[in-house]
Formats: structure tokens, C-alpha cells, sequence
């Protein structure tokens, strides 16, 4: 291998690790992932608890 070969190699690889532009992007998909996965468990509770509310308002009124 050359050497201009392997330096324009290194520059493109160091290049490619320095560069932030998309890190920004990448720090707010995980941050929307982690409070995905995190809310999925207060929203199947919170829907359970709102089928059996409506459960309970309907028996409320097939009673009269």
C-alpha cells in the first residue's frame, strides 16, 4: 500500500470520528426511545384502569 493511500485512509477515518453533525439527532432518538419504552408500562396501566372505570360507569347505569 502506498503511503499517500493509507494517510488519506487515516485523515478519512479521523475525519469521520471527529465530525458532530449528526449527534444531535442521534442524543434525541434515544431520548425519545428511552421515555417510549419507559412510558409503556404507566400507559397499559392507565388504559386497564380506564376499561375497567368505564366498566364500572356502565354497570352503574344498566342498574336503573
Amino acid at each position: 500500500m502506498e503511503r499517500r493511500t493509507v494517510t488519506r485512509i487515516a485523515r478519512v477515518f479521523y475525519e469521520s470520528v471527529v465530525d458532530e453533525s449528526g449527534a444531535t439527532a442521534i442524543e434525541y432518538a434515544l431520548i425519545a426511545s428511552i421515555l417510549g419504552i419507559a412510558l409503556l408500562p404507566v400507559l397499559s396501566n392507565t388504559t386497564s384502569g380506564m376499561g375497567s372505570l368505564f366498566v364500572r360507569v356502565q354497570h352503574y347505569f344498566d342498574r336503573f
